[in-house]
């Protein structure tokens, strides 16, 4: 069920407010009071070459109008609400300002200016039923052992003989839209083969890369609904056909697995049994919160952040705490530009 609240988590708060020295206290007569308060998202955390940079700050309406309020940004004083640059690099940020004749200084957050990296996604097609779909598995643990610039979604399909416990529903139309024809099949960027025996340099000749497009995720679980924010930002504005794809996974599943490779000495799943027990699945794609195959992103101009949200019910035999979102831009071939993934309830910013 598809709910038309509006996640809350992306309103800026005050969370503490405490005596303290203020950042211009030469400057301050000894008989004014002044006082540090932290503010929650004063600052995103990254931002791209050039992008404008909002600051905000949110105060309690009873404690008085906010006046003469001024930024600073490693410690000088900017013009304005909002800073750039046009160079990458790790910057400080906090406010001064007046409130019913007090100064008050925020406290300091970081951010940086970044150049977007490339995440690649890399999608399992296997089942628990599937003798030879480890192979994939292992492949993956060994990539992963090499980079992080990896998005996984494992996708599970059942089988007439045995039921499928992580079965995805619609996969039959990822596997009409990709030509997988059976298991284990594994794609790069939903459309490249990446075929036996899934060469870890295949991934790793385009992962970590400098890209041109970046990708921001921020979630939150209340009463049972989960509230999603993807942002998308593109140095040179968004491509006529873009699609923003929006997956939630699950870790930690646990379900026997059928496994060829008890005998092969070669392999990591080397004597642990024609079916291991208990196996733990991750990556398990749950669910899809955008269309299947993406959501049409407008013409955005460069710099400007394109911002997708929903909203669903979390179906009871979930564990929120093993929850993951999984968000890529596809162009109009549906082949992955870049991607991004966070944990359920993590802020993670652009990279």
């Amino acid at each position: 069920m598809i709910s038309k609240k509006m996640p809350k988590f992306f309103l800026l708060l005050i969370v503490l407010v405490s005596v303290a020295c203020s950042k211009t206290e030469d400057n301050v007569p000894l008989n004014t009071p002044t006082t540090q308060i932290v503010v929650d998202k004063l600052v995103r955390k990254a931002s791209l070459i050039n992008q404008e940079i909002p600051f905000t700050i949110t105060s309690d309406s009873e404690a008085g109008e906010i006046t003469d309020l001024v930024f600073y940004v490693n410690g000088e004083p900017i013009e304005g609400t909002s800073f750039s640059s046009d160079t990458i690099g790790d910057f400080e940020v906090y406010a001064v300002y007046m409130q019913d004749g007090v100064e008050v200084t925020t406290n300091t957050e970081t951010f940086s200016v970044i150049i977007p990296k490339r995440k690649v996604v890399v999608e399992d097609y296997t089942g628990t039923w599937c003798g030879f779909c480890p192979r994939v598995a292992g492949a993956i643990y060994s990539l992963s052992e090499e980079t992080n610039d990896i998005t996984v979604v494992a996708i599970h399909e059942t089988n007439n003989n045995f039921p499928e416990p992580m079965h995805f529903g619609q996969i039959q139309l990822l596997k009409d839209a990709f030509g997988v024809d059976g298991l284990p099949a594994a794609r790069l960027n939903r459309t490249e083969d990446w075929a036996t025996p899934h060469p870890n340099s295949a991934v790793t000749s385009m992962a970590g890369l400098d890209t041109n497009l970046a990708i921001a995720i921020n979630s939150e679980v209340e009463e049972g609904e989960l509230q999603v924010q993807v942002n998308v930002v593109y140095e040179e504005g968004s491509v006529q056909g873009d699609k923003l794809v929006v997956y939630l996974l699950e870790d930690g599943i646990i379900s026997d697995q059928f496994n060829y490779y008890n005998d092969d000495a070669t392999s990591p799943f080397y004597n642990m049994g024609d079916i291991i027990p208990d196996f733990e699945h991750n990556e398990v794609l749950r669910n899809s919160l955008s269309s299947l195959l993406g959501d049409a992103i407008p013409v955005t101009a460069e710099l400007t952040e394109h911002i997708w949200s929903n909203t669903i019910t979390l179906p009871s035999n979930y564990v929120v705490e093993n929850l993951s979102i999984v968000a890529m831009v596809v162009g109009a071939d549906n082949t992955a530009k870049n991607s991004q993934h966070a944990h359920v309830g993590e802020d993670k910013s652009y990279e």
